[in-house]
């Protein structure tokens, strides 16, 4: 075996409580993007707006944590993909069904006037988790993309363990600048198809999604095999200049590549034992709502057609001060929504598909 071979057995499962608090910050970001619109303006409407980059993370994450939990592999693969249907199907299928009914009631989405989508080929695509590739069609529960892109990477598990987990370190370089180039090209197509920005990931393009996420779903599980080596980065003092430069740097487009580059420090640094800023993240707050993130992201986009009336309900207000205390109204409630679906239909549904598998 040679030395740079990752050789060591299989670490005690824990959970991580800084990428934990990492992931609920980055799913309230989600949320300020899609609720900020086109009205914030200055520095924090800017960050507010930049906010897609949040999901780049997220990739990181989902491959950093199956890294995690499937090596060693506990299962075949049939067991890995129902482990996978068991943890993401039950909350977007509710989700997707809530956001569909919606839709009718108002009139939008699917079924505004002029939608190129049929509702009934939406909902099957959106159902079957195939919207992102074998039909043109937008996610009926906005973000939701998110979960047919994930899953539609877990179905090459086995390829992305074969060059992420089996190589030796010096192997894994070789992946993760491969996985850098690959993100360089989706920043150069898309600036050449599209008219985006030099350095940026901003635009959903279907054409590059999967040439976007693939590499840093990745780059997280390399994020897993380097981590080891990430002690300087737990440093309250590198780890703190890290982030201050990950927020610097996140309104600026151009700097989409190295805010990528940035996360997946952040993450090698929280699993190494950060500590300042690990302590920070894993704090009950962030890590309370890190828990419940899964529901956020489903369920936020499902308020913005009822946040007017509750502006409306606040017209003695100012007008900023409607809309500000709408979205306030809107998170508790999401918050609250998140939590309870959580306890009561995320986890009883995966422990009970569990045991039927």
């Amino acid at each position: 075996m040679t030395p740079d071979r990752v050789s060591a057995p299989a670490e005690p499962r824990r959970e991580l409580v800084g990428l934990t608090g990492l992931r609920g910050i980055a799913a309230l970001w989600v949320v300020a993007c899609h609720w900020s619109g086109g009205e914030a303006g200055g520095l924090p409407g800017e960050i507010a707006r930049h906010g897609y980059v949040a999901v780049d993370l997220f990739m990181v994450l989902s491959g950093f944590v199956l890294a995690m939990t499937s090596d060693p592999p506990a299962t075949g693969y049939g067991g890995f993909l129902w482990r996978r249907v068991c943890r993401l199907y039950p909350l977007y299928l509710v989700a997707t069904l809530v956001c569909f009914a919606e839709a009718w009631a108002t009139g939008q989405g699917v079924f505004a006037p002029g939608s190129p989508d049929r509702p009934a080929a939406a909902l099957l695509s959106n159902l079957l988790l195939t919207d992102t590739h074998l039909w043109e069609v937008d996610a009926i529960d906005g973000p939701s993309w998110v979960v047919s892109v994930e899953f539609t990477l877990n179905l090459g598990f086995p390829l992305f363990m074969l060059l992420c987990m089996r190589p030796g370190l010096r192997g894994c370089a070789v992946v993760a600048g491969l996985c850098g180039a690959a993100l360089v090209a989706v920043s150069v197509l898309d600036r050449r198809w599209n008219g985006g920005v030099a350095g940026a990931l901003g635009t959903l393009d279907t054409r590059l999604l999967y040439l976007r996420c693939g590499p840093e779903f990745a780059l997280g599980m390399l994020c897993w095999r380097f981590r080891r080596m990430g002690a300087w980065l737990a440093a309250p003092g590198p780890m703190a200049v890290l982030v201050l430069g990950m927020l610097a740097m996140t309104p600026f487009k151009a700097l989409d590549l190295a805010f990528v580059a940035a996360g997946c420090l952040l993450v090698i640094g929280l699993a190494a034992g950060g500590r300042g800023v690990g302590r920070l993240l894993g704090g009950a707050l962030p890590c309370g709502v890190g828990r419940i993130s899964y529901g956020l992201y489903l369920w936020h986009i499902a308020y913005l057609p009822l946040r007017p009336a509750v502006a409306g309900l606040l017209a003695g207000w100012d007008a900023g001060w409607a809309e500000a205390g709408a979205n306030a109204v809107g998170l508790a409630g999401v918050l609250w929504l998140s939590a309870l679906s959580t306890r009561w239909l995320e986890a009883p549904a995966r422990a009970w598909l569990l045991r039927l598998g």
